[in-house]
């Protein structure tokens, strides 16, 4: 592990739903409170859940600013007047693949980055910036979760959709707002248990 704060420095933080990624961000965001070290956050507006960050597991939560997703570049202009040099950018997945590009910058600027996030969409496929973002960390925590699939528990490492309790199928949005009358969670799957119906195999 690096030091709280490492000039230039990218770390990156995967793994399923349920695996602790928003409690490990927040837990590393709170460290900061006993240092002189100031940071921010930032999420991207599709993810509409919380208006911060929240952790499923606990009480913690974390204060966040909003940046649409399909803008990434609007970080560099909330740090031009901000005093930090510490950056959290929770569900990077959601973000277009020009946030590869203000990371590194921000990389350059000695910022200490960390990304956190889904590697894989629900179809069990690299999901937005976040692998290039992996590929370009100086540190990489990997999390996983216990397969909810009855009778299961083993370990996690893929997402499930469900879409009123099924599987759903590969030529879903990528991204799915929830509709009116229709109810969708996410489950941690192992790899025996992950379903996508209609996707092609290799």
């Amino acid at each position: 592990m690096p030091e709280i704060y490492t000039p230039g420095y990218l770390e990156a933080i995967f793994g399923p739903m349920k695996s602790g990624k928003s409690e490990y961000l927040i837990r590393m965001f709170n460290e900061l409170r006993y240092s002189d070290i100031k940071g921010i956050v930032f999420k991207p507006a599709v993810n509409t859940r919380e208006p911060g960050i929240a952790s499923r597991g606990s009480d913690m939560q974390l204060e966040a600013i909003i940046i649409d997703e399909k803008y990434p570049e609007k970080i560099l202009y909330h740090l031009e007047t901000l005093e930090c040099k510490f950056v959290g950018i929770d569900e990077a997945q959601f973000f277009t693949d020009n946030l590869v590009d203000v990371v590194e910058d921000l990389i350059k600027k000695e910022y200490h980055v960390i990304v956190c996030g889904l590697l894989l969409s629900f179809r069990g496929e690299p999901f937005g910036p976040m692998p290039s973002l992996v590929g370009r960390a100086n540190h990489v925590t990997r999390l996983t979760a216990i397969c909810e699939y009855p009778n299961c528990n083993h370990w996690a490492v893929l997402t499930q959709r469900l879409i009123d309790g099924k599987p759903s199928p590969y030529d879903s949005p990528l991204v799915l707002i929830e509709k009116s009358g229709q109810s969708d969670n996410y489950e941690p799957r192992c790899v025996n248990h992950h379903q996508v119906p209609k996707k092609s195999k290799t």
